[in-house]
């Protein structure tokens, strides 16, 4: 079951009580149930009575709308964790205007309108407040920009943007998106008081735009919509819609070149061979012009946005391009189907994998040199229903490279690591899921460590970054060359730093440990969940614990949360629900994004790590050796100056580097 605080939080982050204090969220809470929908269940249906509205409180559901011409539901929108939905149910009580189906096991927070009613009844201040809201919300709305009658025939019509409100949504709410400029987007509205037609138009245009996009709102006559609908719409506007309903290949060319002359006019690809005479018309195809150019711009995109990830993955009607940015995936485009083979083939020729094999995961590599500088791909293919998803790491130095006084910003625990990492021998562990910054970490210590009288070696699966003056092994386990055997290897090769890319096995964790017993300085990481649990895994691994205690140095347990833009920060007052669920002070000031062009609307630009740094001392060895549960040691350990990975998020909190969401996002919070 939830805590008060869950519930608070949930109704907290929902726009329609936003603006209440703490008091009325803690007795609107009282009124919420929670309710569990298998998957595949539908929670409300088009056209039914609304009678409760929804939080999500875990789980994600589709929102769906019926299309009147072809009687088939189109998924309109995807929520997850902490979104809500069917809230005009409790203002309104009018038959619901879309269906929401629970894509997994999907747990709610609901508020049934007789609830609601009856609480309004009880504390008639709340009632006071939510009318105040949405009177806000009428006004927001009726004093948007440019708001005025218009005849669609004198307005611009762009193809691009039509597309944001689908036909049979538009036909529904009598509303059209007919062109975008200045960073507003003009909807015309027969009724621009209605408020579910605004609330649907919101949800589809923050989905189109990843952000909330201010409205110019222009009003038609019912006659003029009906006749823009049946004539100009039908005969102009859908066939170049249905031609390419997601994108048009051809203009998103146009539109990109500029950036693919910007990073990519030096770029220079090291080409593998296509031989196998039944692909060549495919072949052909990948290394068409419209083709090489697409697959520039991709890139060029994700270069300069300062994507780690590109994601192509295909879907039933189209191929979807996904990009990681700061952690977070973020939809870039969607591509017409009939690219697909050719661009997923084209990325597998400059990757040097088997074009002909489509059944089985393939990895490669792509080096591009732009310039002087040069950048690594990593690419990894896997088949799906709907065809290969590829999924390419970027490695680029610059951004691995940095010095680890820029990745841990607190000086007391760069200390501690720096101490770490100057010790003569043992072994130092760096712990976090994937993508947490463990590799940045690793090589940052290894830079600073370097020098000519050292022997440094490594063995990494794959090696993401070359490292000069370093010895560096890639394993391959096709020919037996796994990481136990490199090991054992490298003791024979006068080793004075060993890097162990990923601690995988007994074998490999057993031979690390034995050459920090003989006089080496051995890096590696592993999976736990932070410093303290670190020293279980390795005992479930088989290792004895008197052996982990006399070889361990300390354990680095790290994550990564987004930084907040330098360009658009401001400061705030948090309310008093957040603080007591962080321990924070009263009279704390915390800072957040409004959301900008150099962050992308986001308020997010870049990451900064999250460190708890354990530094094995005698009582901490002691204890390991005994073979103590993880909570002895974390207490120990906190005993002893640890500062946990909440600790340190509160650190970043107070100095204005992150936000509380992130860290909520990012770290268990244990009170």
């Amino acid at each position: 079951m939830s805590t008060v605080i869950d519930r608070v939080l949930s109704l907290k982050n929902t726009d329609l009580f936003r603006a209440l204090d703490d008091g009325e969220l803690e007795q609107l809470s009282t009124k919420l149930r929670e309710r569990v929908y298998p998957a595949n269940t539908a929670i409300v249906r088009e056209g039914a009575w609304g009678d409760a509205m929804f939080i999500i409180k875990n789980g994600q559901v589709e929102v769906k709308k019926k299309e009147p011409n072809l009687g088939i539901d189109l998924t309109i929108a995807t929520l997850g964790t902490g979104a809500c939905f069917g809230e005009m149910a409790l203002l309104t009580g009018k038959p619901r205007s879309a269906t929401v189906i629970a894509v997994a096991a999907t747990e709610l927070f609901v508020l049934e309108k007789r609830d609601f009613d009856d609480l309004l009844l009880e504390h008639p201040g709340i009632s006071i407040s939510i009318n105040k809201i949405v009177a806000e919300r009428i006004e927001e709305m009726n004093t948007q920009k440019s708001m005025g009658f218009a005849s669609l025939q004198d307005l611009t019509i762009d193809p691009d943007f039509v597309t944001v409100i689908p036909e049979q949504v538009a036909l529904k709410y009598r509303m059209l998106a007919t062109s975008y400029g200045n960073g507003n987007l003009t909807l015309v509205m027969v009724n621009p008081h209605d408020l579910m037609a605004l609330d649907e138009a919101a949800r589809l245009i923050t989905a189109k735009f990843k952000k909330k996009v201010p409205l110019d709102l222009v009003i038609a006559t019912e006659q003029d919509f009906k006749n823009f609908m049946d004539g100009e719409y039908k005969s102009v506007i859908k066939p170049l819609v249905e031609e390419s309903p997601e994108v048009n290949l051809d203009d998103f060319l146009d539109s990109m070149d500029h950036i693919q002359s910007d990073f990519m006019k030096e770029a220079e690809f090291d080409d593998g061979n296509v031989d196998d005479a039944g692909i060549t018309d495919l072949a052909r195809e990948a290394e068409g012009a419209p083709i090489i150019r697409l697959t520039n711009n991709i890139i060029a995109m994700a270069l300069k946005k300062g994507a780690s990830d590109i994601h192509l993955e295909p879907m039933e009607k189209g191929l979807r391009v996904r990009y990681r940015i700061d952690g977070v995936l973020r939809e870039e485009m969607v591509l017409p189907k009939k690219v697909q083979l050719p661009l997923v083939s084209r990325v597998k020729i400059i990757s040097k994998l088997d074009i002909t094999e489509r059944r089985l995961p393939q990895d490669g590599r792509i080096t591009i040199k732009l310039g002087s500088k040069s950048v690594d791909f990593r690419v990894s293919t896997v088949p799906t229903k709907f065809g290969e998803k590829i999924c390419t790491r970027i490695l680029d130095k610059t951004n691995t490279m940095m010095g680890l006084d820029k990745l841990i910003s607190h000086g007391p625990i760069l200390d501690l690591v720096r101490d770490m990492i100057k010790k003569p021998y043992g072994i130092i562990y760096v712990t976090g899921p994937t993508g947490s910054g463990k590799s940045t970490t690793l090589y940052s210590s290894l830079a600073e460590i370097n020098d000519i009288g050292v022997n440094i070696s490594t063995v990494e699966d794959p090696v993401e970054y070359d490292l000069e003056g370093v010895n560096q092994v890639q394993v391959n386990p096709d020919i037996g060359l796994d990481f136990a055997r490199v090991l054992r290897a490298f003791l024979r090769q006068d080793p004075d730093i060993i890097l162990v890319g990923e601690t995988r096995d007994t074998e490999t964790a057993k031979i690390a440990v034995e050459a920090a017993l003989t006089g080496h300085l051995v890096f590696t990481t592993l999976h736990a969940n932070d410093a303290p649990s670190t020293f279980m895994r390795l005992s479930e691994m088989g290792i004895e614990p008197f052996l982990i205690s006399t070889s361990a140095i300390g354990v680095v347990a790290q994550r990564l949360v987004r930084r907040i833009c330098g360009k658009c920060k401001e400061s705030y007052k948090p309310d008093s629900t957040i603080l007591k669920y962080l321990d924070l002070d009263e009279d704390i000031e915390l800072h957040k994004g409004r959301g900008c062009d150099v962050c992308l609307g986001t308020g997010y630009k870049g990451r900064v790590g999250v460190y708890e740094v354990l530094v094995i001392n005698e009582e901490l060895r002691h204890l390991v050796a005994e073979g103590a549960d993880t909570m002895a040691i974390r207490d120990a350990a906190i005993r002893n100056g640890m500062k946990s990975l909440k600790d340190y998020c509160l650190i970043l909190l107070k100095e204005g580097l992150t936000t509380v969401d992130e860290v909520l996002r990012t770290v268990a919070v244990q009170n």
